[in-house]
Formats: C-alpha cells, structure tokens, sequence
C-alpha cells in the first residue's frame, strides 16, 4: 500500500479483480453454466478461465502499447472527437453493468433478508453509498478491497468446502453429454462475467511498481492471473456445491440460485441458525466494490471527454440516472436476457475491438498521470451502511409478525385445502406460564397457497414469518395427490423464507391428528420433532429429509425420497415406516421393519438391531421381538458398495454390504467356555444375520423395487457416476432399465 498518493501495489490490484470479479459471478455463475451447458458447466467454467487469462493477456499487452494511459493515448492517436465516441461506448457499458448489478443486489436482499423493504430503497442506498466509496478515489478501494479481503473471501472459501459433503453426484455425473457447441457457447457465457478485466486498460497511471516488481518480467499478468485463477476456483465450487445440491432443474430456472443453495448447507456446531444470512452479508460487502468501481470508471471517463475540472461533481446526477434506468418496472429475468445478449454480442466484443482499433492506428506514447491525496473514514461508514441493511430495518415491526414453528396442510374431499399454523408458546419459553393451547393453531382455508397467505395477512393484520419452522407435515389425502403436491411444493421453491433445510414428515391419516398434539407435547410439536428426529437420526446415521429433499425431486428427474411416516397416539406420536415419494405424490409405505433394511441397502443402519429366533427357520418372521429372541445383534456400523456392469446388454448389480456389530442379548464370553466353542457361536450369528439381511434387502426390491417399480435406491441415477455407458443406454427408459435389472447381494456382518 503507498499511502495517500492515489497509487496502489499490484497486491492490491490483485485482491480488487477477486472482489470486482467474484462480486456478480458468485451469484449468477451457477445458473449460467448450467442453463447453457447442463453437467457440462464445470468444463465450460474452465474453459472460461482459460479465455479469461487470454483476454487478460490481450488487454495488457494493449495496455502496454497505450503506455499505460489508455484515453491520453487515444486522444493523441485519433482525435478527440473519436475518443469521445469510444468514452460514450464505455460509458453505455458500465452503466448497463452497474444496472444489473444494482437490481440484482435488490431483488437478492430484499427476497432473502429484507423482505419488507423495497427493492427501490435497497438499491438507492447501495448506489449512494458506492457512489461514496467512488468519491474518495482509487487508493480507497484498494485499501478496502485488502482489508476485506480475507474477512470475506476465506469464509465464503470455507462454507463452499464443508457444502462438499452435502452434493449428490447423480446431479453432476455424467460428463460430456452435451454437444461441443452447447460446452463452448457455454464457456463464452461464463466468461462474460470476466468481462470487467478490461478496466485494466483504465489503471496503468494508478500502479506503482516496486523495483522487485520491475525485475519480474511480466509482473502484472502473473498478479492478474493470480485473481482469474482464485476467482476461477471460487466460481468452480459454487457450480459444483449449487448443481450437486439442488440438480439441474432447480440450478437452471432461477437466476440466484445459488442463494437457495446456501440454505441446505449447516454450518459444523449448529450454533448459527441463519448461515445464509451471514454468507449474503459476506456477498453484500464484494457487491459495494464493484458497484463503486463502476461509479469511479463511469465519472472518471465522463471528466475526460467532457472536460469537467473534478469528477466528483458527476456523481450526483448519476446516482439519479442509474436509479431512474434501475427501478424501471421490469422483471429482474428479463433484464438479464437483454443484458446476456447485449454483453455476448455487443459489450464483449467492444471491449476488445475498441482498443486494438486504437492501437492499430496510434502510435506508443508513454503518459504519466497523478491524482490528489484523498483521506477518507469510508471504511467505517460502509460496514455501518451494510450493519443497517442486514440488521435494523424489521426489528420495529417484529409485533407485527407471526412466528410459526410448526406447519400443516390436508386436502379435503370438495378439493379445499386446510392449512394449520402452529406459534410457538412464547410464555412457556419465558417461563410466564403457558398460552391457551387452542390460540397457538391457527386454521385457514383456501385452494392455493399465496391466497390463503393473503388471507391471514387481512385475518389476523400479521405477517407469517417462516424463519423459526421446524417441522411440515403433509396429510396424506395431499400426499397422494400429485397436482396438489406439485403446488406445495413450487410455493415453497419460491417462498424463500419457508427453509429447504425444514424436517418434513407424512401422516398416516390427516395433519390435523398431528398437529393437535401440540398442546401434549413439551416446547410444541414443532420443537418435538425437530429434536426427537434429529435425536434419532444422529444415533442412526440417517441422513436427515428436508422439505428440500422433494423440492429438489420435482426438479430432478424426479428420484424417490422416502419421507418418515408418522401416526398420532392419545398423547404421543410415533414412526411407523416410510412414505416413498415418487413423481410427487406418495406411491407406496413401507413399514419400520422394512424401512430399516432399506436403510441398510441405503449405507445406513447405526444402531439398528437384529433378532434372532431359538430356531433358524423361525428368523424371518416379522413378529419377532427382543422378547422372543435367543439372540439380539445390534449394528454400530454399515456401509454399502455398489458395483454396476452389463451381461448380455443387461444390466447387472452386485451389492456389498459390510458392518460390524454386537451382541445385546444371548451370549457374552465368561470365560468359561473353549475359544473354538465361542468362535463357533459368533460365526453361526453372523452367517445368521448376514442371511436375514440378504433375504429383507432382496425381498424389498422384488416387492417395491421391480414390483410396485419404486426405486428406493435410485439405482438407475447412481449409474450416471458408476457406469456412463449404462446410464446413457437407458436414457429416458427407467422402467425398462429396472425391469432388465439383475442383482446379486452380498453381505458381511462381523461380529466384535
């Protein structure tokens, strides 16, 4: 850093292309990629840095040619009046970028964050505050963009790494199934977003080189390569986390979609519930750079063609202008259409074309150029800006708003659906007693969502505010409905406050059975499921179903999500089984006894027992009990292998599964007897247990696998990662592949 000399080392330079350049890509990279090149995506944002790096290259190289100070050169190379027209080329083009830029920032925070404050007065303080930022020079935003740069960048780095665990890589296997067009078009779509490198050609005069800088022979491409390539990694990550997570569909339809990403990820500890909030607010602070670099860029080539003594006179009226072009009432997705399609054959072209004519015609003249000394306390002025976004503007009206923790919906027979809101008891919670159970539900009737949303907004004059929900539970009239179903679910796709990350469970019979034992239950019904399913999946090894979990289904080619099927005691509740989900309705239920092994061909199991009967022959019958077994053997760990090949243009599957466990009841080593008759009874058990979950995994998938054609295990989409050329084969042809299916299971359980 050189201190108030309007200079900046090209450490700084490097970290202000991460912010300039990560700053809108971070949002939009994993829709583009995927709505131009599918799976494809991850090779089309390689070869986008690839294009980048070589643009990058082509700039400075024209960099070098102008001596460093592009418009001089110009202006001394073609006349003035060309240059004005080439300032008002660029002009047009930052503005149309700060535009979208602008508008995006809104419609994010105000759907995701602020949702009861306007875009327009989200968007007028952003531009404000960056036109601040733009007002106190080059110098400022370097020193800001260094100061944040680890804040932000690092943390962002880290969340993307800990969402890897959470992919499912049926979304992004497999590779090269797209045409080579389709990859490359989709490379030149990514690369788009790089397209604010050619402000380079601008910052020449605003670098100062040390002497070990000027040794090394192309310094400024090796730091600017540095920038692509760390950007490059963070975009990789986010299509890799966003596709793995939400699949193609949900990935290409929404233009953020990566923010609905950043809900399903959970964050080691569970001490912060609203990490999304946290990552926006990472993403808000990068926005704030790149909003003010437009500013600086658009009034700094204003002041030279229209040679206004300070460039900070024009920030006013463009604050204006900017605003006025930004809130005109046009939806956020089509803009985005004009705006690809004015970058893809107008603004990137330009930004190439415009400085190799200039070249072309002038000659090389070294321009020196210096700005005033600016201090500033801008630092301070826009953590506190970015604090009063995220934090202050609802806390006012938190009256005015309904927490709910807990929902229910059922279908009646007339086609109406009844949706039950469940509140939290906030005096139980501050130990002042307890509400009247009764006032806690709240009963709404209609036939669509939105409307009946409406209706207990006139209702009751509150908002529902869906940040605290626990748990959903789905009737099973509705379950079984597909259309009904397939409309719960796109109102939760588009309500961005309802979480994908919500526990959602199925009744056996209505909601409303559940939903009345609210009052029976300590903290709610909300809180109870949340804590005995988590509980009880964190014992298991289960993995955790989320509303999300069909949200993602309705948009991914539709896998089987089995969802916990409970039934209402007196005073309690229990789970009885499964609900297979398939093409969003229920399709078929399944018992615990089967739901159990179907977690053990799933790779789960933790803590699941076996029994075993006094007599062999007798170890299959479903009414067995630790009451009634000799022997009780418990799992404490399984895992499953999965090994896909073709027979005679079949497919072919072989399943491996392996664990240890322990015996609970029947037999413990005193001691007393031989090792050899102690090692005999342990093997007669595990060959014992191996068979019962031979014998239950292979009847499952005779019964629901190829009998009721509801793939629990997805076994057609694994293939996409297992065995292309099987996935490929049968393209669009699930049944038939489930049908041509032939297995054969392993098992092998060992005994501690």
């Amino acid at each position: 850093m050189f201190s108030d000399n309007e200079k900046i080392s090209l450490r700084q330079l490097k970290r202000l292309l991460v912010f300039d350049l990560f700053s809108v890509s971070g949002i939009i990279v994993p829709r583009i990629a995927t709505a131009s090149s599918g799976k494809d995506g991850l090779i089309a944002i390689i070869l986008a840095i690839l294009f980048a790096i070589f643009y990058a290259w082509i700039l400075l190289s024209l960099s070098k040619c102008t001596g460093g100070n592009y418009l001089d050169y110009s202006k001394r190379s073609i006349g003035s009046y060309l240059t004005f027209i080439i300032g008002v080329l660029y002009i047009m083009k930052l503005s149309v970028c700060c535009i979208f830029a602008a508008r995006l920032f809104g419609e994010v925070i105000n759907e995701t964050l602020l949702e009861d404050t306007g875009p327009r007065i989200i968007i007028l303080l952003l531009l404000i505050v960056s036109a601040y930022a733009a007002s106190k020079g080059f110098e400022v935003r370097a020193r800001i963009a260094e100061i944040l740069y680890f804040i932000v960048i690092v943390p962002i780095f880290i969340f993307l790494v800990l969402g890897l665990n959470k992919i499912k890589f049926t979304n992004l296997m497999p590779l090269f199934t797209e045409g080579t067009a389709n990859i490359l078009w989709g490379g030149y779509s990514v690369f788009l977003t790089f397209s604010i490198l050619e402000l380079i050609m601008f910052t020449g005069p605003l670098i100062k080189f040390k002497k070990s800088d000027l040794r090394q022979r192309g310094s400024v491409m090796h730091f600017v390569t540095h920038a692509i390539v760390v950007v490059g990694i963070l975009d990789i990550l986010l299509f890799v986390v966003t596709l793995g997570i939400l699949g193609r569909g949900e990935t290409g339809q929404k233009l953020w979609s990566m923010v609905n990403m950043i809900q399903v990820i959970k964050l080691p500890g569970g001490f912060i519930q609203r990490q999304d909030a946290i990552i926006l607010g990472f993403w808000m602070l990068s926005i704030f750079t790149i909003i003010s670099a437009f500013f600086y860029y658009i009034s700094f080539i204003t002041k030279f063609i229209f040679h206004i003594p300070k460039q900070n006179y024009l920030l006013i009226p463009f604050i204006i202008l900017l605003f006025l072009a930004s809130v005109i009432p046009i939806e956020t997705e089509q803009f985005f259409y004009y705006f690809e399609y004015y970058m893809k054959f107008i603004g990137m072209p330009q930004s190439i074309l415009l400085p190799v004519f200039i070249v072309f015609i002038g000659k090389v003249r070294k321009i020196k150029n210096t700005k005033p000394v600016i201090k500033t306390l801008l630092l301070l002025t826009t953590i506190l800006s970015v604090t009063s976004l995220t934090g202050c503007s609802d806390m006012t009206e938190i009256e005015d708003r309904n927490f709910i923790q807990a929902m229910g919906i059922d279908l009646n027979d007339s086609g109406e659906l009844t949706v039950y809101y469940v509140l939290p008891d906030l005096k139980a919670l501050t130990e002042q007693g307890s509400e009247n159970p009764e006032k806690l539900i709240l009963q709404l009737n209609g036939f669509d969502y939105w409307g009946i949303e409406e209706l207990y907004n006139l209702e009751y004059n509150k908002r529902l505010d869906f940040s605290h929900l626990k748990a959903i539970i789905i009737g099973k009239k509705l379950a079984e409905d597909q259309k009904q179903l397939t409309q719960f679910l796109t109102y939760v796709e588009n309500k961005y406050e309802l979480g994908r990350n919500t526990l959602v469970f199925t009744s056996d019979s209505t909601a409303k059975d559940i939903i009345s034992l609210n009052k029976e239950l300590e903290g709610g019904i909300g809180d109870y499921l949340d804590r005995l399913y988590r509980i009880n999946l964190k014992n298991s090894g289960k993995e955790v179903i989320t509303i999300g979990d069909l949200v993602y289904a309705m948009n991914e080619q539709n896998p089987v999500v089995g969802v916990p099927l409970v039934k209402a005691g007196k005073k309690t509740m229990e789970t009885i089984g499964l609900g297979m989900y398939y093409h969003n309705q229920l399709v078929y239920e399944v018992n615990k006894e089967e739901a159990d092994f179907i977690d053990i061909a799933n790779g789960y199991g933790k803590n699941n027992v076996i029994f075993l009967s006094e007599y062999t022959e007798e170890d299959l019958k479903e009414e067995n009990s630790e009451a009634v077994s000799k022997y009780v053997v418990k799992i404490n760990n399984i895992t499953k292998t999965l090994d896909f090949t073709k027979v005679n243009n079949k497919p072919q599957l072989t399943i491996k599964i392996e664990g240890i466990g322990i015996i609970e009841k029947g037999f413990k080593d005193t001691g007393q007897t031989s090792n050899k008759a102690n090692a005999n009874v342990i093997e007669e058990i595990e060959n014992r247990c191996n068979t019962i979950i031979k014998t239950k995994i292979a009847k499952n998938i005779e019964i629901i696998t190829k009998g009721a054609h509801v793939d629990f295990m997805n076994l057609y989409r694994m293939t996409s990662y297992k065995d292309r050329n099987l996935y490929l084969s049968y393209e669009n042809k699930e049944d038939q592949f489930i049908k041509d299916l032939q297995y054969t299971i392993d098992v092998d359980l060992k005994i501690q």
